[in-house]
């Protein structure tokens, strides 16, 4: 299945080692999906990458019920941020999430609910 956001997660066939995000642009005609990233394309399949909010909302439903009760709403931001860092997702890319955010919940939702979700963890 085509994620729904048009940032994704996953490791391409290029590199199917390195897991990073990538911007996802479309079907190949063989239902490959086509990712970009810093201007190079790549193909992976389709099985092979999640949707990025999606994978936030997983991960933050794993880990933040591991830390005190007094510290996950100052974790959670702390994550985001590390976990961006991690996957190479940049400033832009939050900026681009945001602007492609259709309304619908998001894990990230509840830190700053007079912005974007994705704005409140742009990557300095």
């Amino acid at each position: 299945m085509i994620p729904s956001s048009r940032l994704v997660v996953g490791c391409s066939e290029q590199l199917p080692n390195e897991l990073r995000a990538y911007h996802l642009m479309g079907t190949s005609s063989d239902g490959a999906v086509l990712l970009s990233w810093h201007g190079a394309t790549y193909s992976a399949a389709a099985s092979e990458v999640c949707a990025y909010p999606d994978l936030l909302e997983r991960l933050l439903g794993v880990v933040l019920p591991g830390f005190p009760a007094n510290l996950r709403e100052r974790a959670r931001p702390a994550l985001i941020s590390r976990w961006n860092r991690d996957l190479g997702v940049d400033a832009e890319d939050v900026a681009e999430a945001a602007a492609n955010d259709n309304g619908t919940s998001s894990p990230t939702a509840s830190v700053d609910a007079s912005t974007s979700p994705f704005e409140a963890h742009a990557v300095n």
